[in-house]
Order: structure tokens, then C-alpha cells, then sequence
């Protein structure tokens, strides 16, 4: 496979163009408004829509969908610029498109013009909806489920909760025990039922969300399995079904790394130039060994952050792979982030400094997207059952590669 350029200093020459574009349009249309969105002055969205109609919130899209049939690896350049400024930017945008993406990929293009244009565009706002009050990440307790009715149609009963962009949401994609549908918040019995309070992610909106007798058109079907009793054959559709999910917790994983790559990215920059610029006893604290260690020891988890993700995300489907990655890189910029602020002291711990911000927002990363006890059941017991034969012989390809 074509390695996929790391470093910003081997970009093509589109690539460097497109990353002045985007830097410029941070610098001067999203980071003067972030303060106002963490103090609850102004709407997240407040600062996407205008992204929205310059084709980024759905870069990878084609142009006739409303997005610029951009590269992933734009994308990933898009990410890193918005995560550095603030991981609620991407989180919204991303499970906002998501929907449509799911529309795509079950070949249901036929909804472009309801569905995907209007969630690429921003004109109208998606969610995703896996976790319920019984079923984190034990998608086998799922209890929401679709009954087909006498019309072909499907009924939909069940709840959902921390669902981000929940409680804005215009066109949810609702995941249930036997299946999958594209639902509208006006469909008649569809309930929001409280927005959550965070401790970090301020602007983020988190909702806990109701469906009673949701008539769903069978238009909206993505994948569906009829619910019988308990024999091995249905059980087997269950599974089916709950698989048809798992599939994406995967590339949703690896995509949280990159995430939380951008916050490292900026947690380090911030420390090296405060600890440059504190003088103690007579001399910038960067030249104490115990300041210098630490951030050494931050960079060094960084690059090596870097270089895991890029291979995670040339595999990601590989669930052992994917845990790894989330695992290694959340924790290691949540060290980070802690690291920093206690180089920073009581600076830090204000909001003279983002670092205080950075530390509270990437706490979720360690639960959201899978916990990281989840992440070592399912390296551990990728581990037991013996390492992937096509990791194997990866392996050995990249020893004769580098030695």
C-alpha cells in the first residue's frame, strides 16, 4: 500500500495550498469566536455553518453533494486544524456528517437531495445514535428496536442518550437491536428529553433522546433483520445486525486519535514557549531537567502517537489495531495535557491558558467512542487468541522494510 505522507514539511504543493486555506480561515473565522462558544455566548454552529458553505464540513464529498471531493488526507489536515483550536469543532462536524455518510454507504444515494446535500452543506444538522441508558459498550443490551407494519412500513420504540449534536439534530441515523433507519426529529412521538451539562466540550450539545411509535417510511431503511425468539438461527441475525454497527467503531476510533494528536500538538506548543518565557531562580524554568524531562518525554508519546496512527489508519477495520491506537494516544494526550498544566502551576489551572480547557475536553476521549478498559479487553483478547495472521505478516514486511 502507498504510505500516506506524515510530515506538513513533504506536502504536495495542493496540499500546501489547501493547508494555507484552511489556516487562514481558522485563524480568522473560527479562533476569534472559540472563547464565546465555551462561555455560552455564541452557538457552535454559530461557527460551522459558514464552513459549510465553503464545502469543508463535508470535504471528502463531491462537489455535487455539497462538499469539494477533497482527499482524506485533506481531511485529516482539516481535522488538525479545527481539534487544535478546539475538539468541539470536529466532534459536531463529524457526527453531523455522519448520517450521510451511512446514507453512501448502504447505497441509498437516492436521498441525496433530502438527506446528504443538506447535512454536507450544514443547512441541515445530523447525529448518530449508538449508546442507550442500558447498552454502553455492551451493544448486545441494546433495547431500541423496528417492528415492520402493515404498510411496509417500520415502527421504532427505544431511547438514546449522550448523543452528541442530540438535541439539535435535524436527521438522526438510529441504531436498534435489528437494524438501522434514517430518522427525522420531526417524525411524530420523537422525544428529547434532556440535554447534559458537561465538564469539558462546552458548546457541545449531549442530548438524551425518546422514541414512541416512531413511524419510520421504509425509504429510510439502511439494514434491517426481523426480531424472533431466542433460536440459534435468529440469534444469528442479532449478531448480524449489531456487526453491521461494529464495523464503524473502528475507523470512529482511529478518527478520535487524530483528534487527540491535535491536542497534543497544541498542549506541547503551549508549554515550550511558557516554560521558555517563566523565569525562576534567575533562569527560565526550561533549563531545569525536571521541566525539560517532561517535555520531552511529551513529544516523544507524540511522534510516537503519530506514527501509530497512521498505520491504524490504513487498517482500521482491524479492531485490535483501532483499540491500540485510541488506547495509546488518548492517554498519552490526557498525560499530556495534565503534564502541561502542572509545568504551567497555577497559571495553568486558570483560563489565561487554553491548557486548563484542553485538559477537561479530552477527558471524554478516554470513555466516549469506547472506554479504555474496553480498548484493553479488545487488544487483550486479540492478544490470547493470537495476533492477526495479516498483522503477522505486515510485521514482517515492514522488519525487511526498515532493516
Amino acid at each position: 500500500m502507498k504510505k500516506i505522507v506524515i510530515d506538513h514539511d513533504a506536502l504536495s504543493e495542493k496540499n500546501i495550498e489547501f493547508k494555507k486555506e484552511i489556516d487562514e480561515i481558522i485563524a480568522s473565522e473560527v479562533a476569534p469566536k472559540t472563547q464565546d462558544m465555551e462561555d455560552g455566548k455564541i452557538n457552535v454552529w454559530d461557527v460551522l455553518e459558514p464552513l459549510g458553505k465553503k464545502g469543508l464540513l463535508g470535504l471528502t464529498y463531491p462537489k455535487e453533494m455539497g462538499g469539494r471531493g477533497g482527499s482524506y488526507f485533506q481531511d485529516m489536515l482539516l481535522v488538525e486544524a479545527l481539534c487544535y483550536e478546539s475538539l468541539v469543532y470536529d466532534m459536531v462536524r463529524g457526527s453531523s456528517v455522519y448520517p450521510a455518510g451511512l446514507i453512501r454507504a448502504f447505497r441509498r444515494e437516492e436521498h441525496l437531495g433530502k438527506y446528504i446535500k443538506p447535512l454536507v452543506t450544514g443547512e441541515k444538522k445530523g447525529c448518530f445514535c449508538f449508546t442507550e441508558p442500558d447498552a454502553g459498550s455492551d451493544l448486545s443490551r441494546m433495547k431500541t428496536t423496528y417492528k415492520k407494519d402493515d404498510d411496509g412500513d417500520f415502527i421504532l420504540n427505544g431511547e438514546k442518550r449522550f448523543i452528541t449534536n442530540g438535541s439539535v439534530a435535524d436527521i438522526m441515523c438510529v441504531y436498534g437491536r435489528n437494524g438501522a433507519f434514517i430518522v427525522e426529529s420531526g417524525f411524530k412521538g420523537f422525544e428529547m428529553l434532556e440535554e447534559y451539562k458537561l465538564m469539558g466540550l462546552h458548546g457541545l450539545n449531549l442530548g438524551h433522546l425518546k422514541f414512541t411509535d416512531v413511524k419510520v417510511p421504509k425509504e429510510n431503511l439502511l439494514f434491517y433483520s426481523e426480531l424472533k425468539p431466542k433460536t440459534e438461527g435468529s440469534q444469528k441475525k442479532r449478531t448480524s445486525a449489531i456487526s453491521s454497527m461494529q464495523q464503524f467503531l473502528g475507523p470512529e476510533r482511529v478518527a478520535m486519535s487524530l483528534q487527540a494528536l491535535a491536542v497534543a500538538k497544541r498542549a506541547i506548543e503551549i508549554v515550550i514557549k511558557y516554560s521558555q518565557e517563566r523565569v525562576q531562580f534567575k533562569q527560565p524554568i526550561s533549563e531545569f531537567e525536571g521541566i525539560s524531562f517532561k517535555v520531552a518525554e511529551m513529544v516523544a508519546n507524540y511522534e510516537a502517537g503519530k506514527a501509530l496512527y497512521f498505520r491504524a489508519y490504513q487498517k482500521a477495520q482491524n479492531p485490535a489495531l483501532a483499540a491500540t491506537c485510541k488506547l495509546f494516544i488518548v492517554t498519552a494526550t490526557h498525560k499530556i495535557c495534565d503534564e502541561a498544566l502542572q509545568i504551567m502551576g497555577g497559571i495553568g489551572y486558570t483560563n489565561k491558558y487554553p491548557i486548563e480547557r484542553l485538559l477537561r475536553d479530552i477527558r471524554l476521549h478516554r470513555i466516549g467512542g469506547g472506554t479504555d478498559e474496553i480498548m484493553k479487553y479488545i487488544i487483550q483478547k486479540d492478544i490470547y487468541k493470537g495476533f492477526n495472521r495479516q498483522i503477522r505478516e505486515d510485521m514482517e514486511e515492514e522488519v525487511e522494510f526498515w532493516f
